[in-house]
């Protein structure tokens, strides 16, 4: 689960020309996407002479569950052409973890398979879709958000990330959705569909019967339609995680944000470091489109 909240206040100063942000309450970052003649080519490197026009900024995510501490530096940068918006990532990652995830492990006394240790890499950016954005996933507050999810080990191989919304309502849906306790009380429920289309990676049961000590929960799967709007793809070396990813700026789904010159756009990201659970994320970021 994204879970995406707000502490302390933000800082900001400069590094050889590099601004960094440390995400709070009550500010907010600003990327700027600056005008690109030529798309950069996306292979997981800032080599591409595009993104050297292009100004980068820091912000740090921090975890966020309850009795993790810990916090992890991410540099954005942003293009865009006539027709797509690019986006360039890089975080520290002590480990390069793509191999598996969640892979099914037999348990001999209980005659059955369950999720295995294993865990990958990942990074998620969420946009404001619908209603207020409030960074808080349990704020009790009504919403929903445009969600792009790599994944280092069931996207990246297939160069996509997994397009999805995050939805919060705070009365029951005909849709699946898990109910939460919200901070101020109330219930909300929230949902993470994925868009329209076949999915970027295939989820498999866990075999009724024994198939050997271990069997892979996940599989490459080869997205269409809406589920194939983002394009990505992710390289590990010396200890950093560089991805790079792309949209069109209106790609005519009703479940995609639109991306306009005349509107600054809010947004978030929140790199996982091998691990099942969304526990760390910055605090909202102000995208907007440079007119030169």
């Amino acid at each position: 689960m994204l879970r995406i909240s707000l502490t302390g206040c933000i800082l900001a100063f400069e590094i050889s020309g590099l601004t960094v942000v440390t995400a709070g309450d009550e500010k907010s970052a600003k990327l700027i996407s600056a005008r690109a003649e030529t798309a950069p080519t996306l292979d997981g490197s800032d080599n591409d002479g595009v993104w050297t026009n292009a100004k980068a900024v820091e912000v740090v995510a921090k975890r966020v569950m309850p009795g993790k501490e810990g916090s992890t530096r991410v540099s954005i940068k942003s293009v865009y052409t006539d027709t797509e918006v690019f986006f360039l990532f890089r975080w520290e990652d002590t480990s390069k973890d793509d191999a598996s995830h969640k892979t099914w492990v037999w348990n001999k006394e209980t005659k059955k398979y369950e999720d295995g240790p294993d865990r990958e890499d990942a990074f998620a950016i969420a946009f404001e879709f619908k209603g207020p954005f409030n960074m808080d996933m349990l704020a009790g507050v009504e919403s929903e958000w445009d969600v792009w999810h790599w994944k280092a080990f069931r996207t990246n191989p297939q160069g996509f990330a997994m397009d999805r919304r995050h939805i919060y309502t705070l009365a029951k849906p005909e849709f699946k959705a898990k109910e939460y306790k919200a901070k101020n009380g109330k219930k909300v429920w929230i949902a993470r569909p994925e868009d329209a289309g076949d999915t970027v990676e295939k989820k498999h049961a866990a075999p009724t019967e024994f198939k050997g000590d271990k069997v892979p929960q996940y599989s490459a799967g080869s997205p269409t339609k809406s589920a194939a709007d983002v394009r990505a793809k992710g390289a590990w070396a010396k200890g950093h995680w560089t991805l790079e990813m792309s949209r069109k700026l209106d790609t005519g789904f009703k479940d995609d944000v639109v991306f306009s010159r005349e509107k600054t756009l809010k947004m978030a990201v929140a790199p996982f470091q091998k691990t099942g659970d969304m526990d760390m994320a910055s605090g909202v970021i102000e995208l907007s489109f440079s007119r030169q």
